[in-house]
């Protein structure tokens, strides 16, 4: 399983770590508009340029992708305006996630500081 992480492009894997955190803090299955408001909250942390926010829907990509190869697990939940949403759960543990982007160039400093929670 680690290889497969480690083969994610860098924005997968900050996605990644952003369900990692809202795992860690009780709030999974998460939608994909929770996950970026995370990821908004968590630029600063990622060693790279600025850019000029988080798509949406590269976010949803994203998840999806992860999904397909079995790194998140989806279930259908009901939003606000009673619409069924794909909601989102690490299928594999939080500690294999952070651990695994530890040393990452990119992620990595996010994935430290999840490390002290985990």
């Amino acid at each position: 399983m680690d290889e497969t992480i480690c083969s994610r492009r860098p924005f997968e894997q900050f996605v990644l770590l952003a369900v990692a955190e809202l795992t860690i803090e009780g709030e999974t299955p998460v939608q994909s508009h929770v996950v970026t408001e995370t990821i908004e909250d968590q630029l600063d942390t990622v060693a790279r340029d600025p850019f000029g926010g988080v798509e949406r829907q590269a976010v949803v990509s994203a998840l999806g992708s992860l999904a397909a190869d079995d790194l998140l697990s989806t279930e259908r939940t009901t939003s606000a305006t009673g619409k069924g949403r794909p909601a989102y759960d690490a299928e594999v543990g939080v500690k294999t996630i952070v651990e695994t982007l530890l040393n990452d160039d990119t992620v990595g400093p996010y994935a430290e500081r999840l490390q002290t929670t985990v």
